[in-house]
């Protein structure tokens, strides 16, 4: 049996070279940069948008959940489609588009255009994704590719924190419309050398290192790479039923949908809040929430990273552990930055209250690993952050806008940020108890099999 995609009948794919994989890296990190930066342009020069084109306050928040929404919605389709098709040409189709949709957002002229032109960035951007991440897995061999997956995982933080600092200096100096022609149009070029990149075959890596370290014959290591790439159509629903069998999944699906909620909502109303109650610039107000959320994300993911895996060397729990007291520290420490009406008061505890919450970041998705089996690991992976998506950071923006309207944003963010990671604390305090055996069922589970296979 071999991994015939449709795509690559009738053409002979092959492993690329290394100035290939090279030059695929530096596309793909600068694509993911334009990613990110597309997305928080918004966030950066909202304050000025909803003045020209007299946008409510939930029709704000409402902006930021439509691209959510059609993200978490068309990334496992979009997935499923990159496993039967050359991935260049939907990452190069999926960039084109999101980069034309955010140009034209800088024509628009009501709240309908703008929603539309969101919408449609969502697609583009889901569609990147799966299929870019893909590619990386084969440029690269498995010992590479930890390193180069880091390297594509920081580009999300700088694109991140370009969005921030460019959309409020381009609003302040230029309109709020040269902001989305400035960083939309530099995508379409993007899109032209991601569409001339080399396709490489699916799986060579690991069929020569099947066959070099553990004697595997080419027809088995075969169909571990089809099996990999078929798991998320044919067999889906029957990996999505053993999935929810696991108690601790339920636990860390609770979690991140109350952590992704709290991001989503204050990514999408930091730089707003900044700008009307401390009285910053665009500019200014961009640029302080760009370090805010990215310094605090950069360090709580690695430093989280770091001690969960030393909890986890001493106990089953540990990761979990971290996780759980990420939540329970952050909570306290959002709410006291919420009530801090001095600005470096305010910066300061928040930014400690941000390492905390991304403690979670690395050890939620790794105790998924732990508790799931290998063959459904892509799946429950996929399905828990399309819930995330659709239950926490889709609905947060819009939610805290409509709270805004009949409130203030102060207390809108008051009332959300701070509980939502509590319940996430508390969700975990009851993972604790399950995390163990769970664990111990996978492996028990692996074990017969190996049994069984001898």
């Amino acid at each position: 049996m071999t991994a015939v995609t449709p795509a690559s009948r009738g053409q002979r794919l092959r492993r690329p070279t290394r100035a290939e994989a090279r030059f695929a890296l530096v596309v793909l990190l600068v694509i993911n940069m334009l990613n990110y930066a597309d997305r928080y342009i918004l966030p950066a020069i909202l304050p000025r948008v909803q003045h020209d084109l007299q946008i409510s306050d939930f029709e704000a928040g409402l902006l930021n959940s439509a691209f959510l929404l059609v993200y978490g919605l068309t990334t496992l389709p979009l997935g499923i489609w990159a496993d039967r098709t050359l991935r260049k040409n939907i990452v190069s189709l999926c960039v084109g588009l999101w980069s034309l949709a955010t140009a034209i957002t800088g024509l628009t002229r009501n709240f309908i255009q703008l929603f539309i032109t969101r919408s449609v960035l969502g697609i583009g951007e889901a569609g990147y994704a799966p299929a870019s991440l893909s590619l990386l897995g084969d440029y690269f061999p498995p010992a590479q590719r930890g390193r180069v997956l880091s390297y594509w995982a920081a580009a999300t933080l700088i694109g991140s924190a370009l969005g921030f600092v460019i959309g409020g200096l381009i609003a302040d100096t230029l309109g709020w419309r040269w902001a989305f022609y400035v960083v939309g149009l530099p995508g379409l070029v993007v899109a032209f050398l991601a569409w001339r990149l080399h396709e490489p075959a699916r799986g060579s890596f690991e069929e020569e290192e099947a066959q070099e370290t553990q004697g595997r014959s080419e027809a088995s290591s075969s169909a571990l790479v089809a099996e990999g790439h078929a798991s998320l159509s044919s067999d889906f629903w029957r990996q999505a039923r053993a999935i929810v069998r696991i108690p601790t999944y339920w636990v860390l699906l609770g979690a991140l949908i109350c952590s992704f909620f709290t991001i989503g909502g204050t990514s999408a109303w930091l730089p707003t809040y900044l700008f009307l109650d401390f009285h910053l610039t665009l500019s200014q107000a961009g640029l302080l929430a760009g370090a805010l959320l990215v310094g605090s994300g950069l360090v709580g993911t690695v430093l989280g990273g770091l001690l969960a895996d030393r909890a986890q060397r001493r106990f089953l729990q540990g990761r979990l552990l971290v996780a759980t007291l990420g939540f329970l520290i952050g909570a306290p420490l959002a709410l006291l930055a919420l009530l801090f009406h001095q600005l470096s008061l305010f910066v300061a505890t928040l930014f400690v209250a941000g390492v905390a919450l991304n403690f979670c970041t690395g050890p939620l998705n790794a105790v998924i690993q732990d508790v799931v089996l290998p063959e459904v690991r892509a799946t429950a992976l996929g399905l828990a952050l399309l819930l995330a998506h659709l239950l926490g950071d889709a609905s947060a923006p819009a939610l805290i806008g409509l709270l805004k309207e009949h409130s203030s944003l102060h207390l809108a963010l008051l009332s959300t940020a701070p509980s939502a990671l509590l319940l996430a604390g508390l969700i975990c305090l009851l993972g604790l108890r399950t995390v163990a055996r769970d664990m111990q069922q996978m492996q028990r589970a692996l074990e017969e099999r190996r049994q069984q296979g001898s």
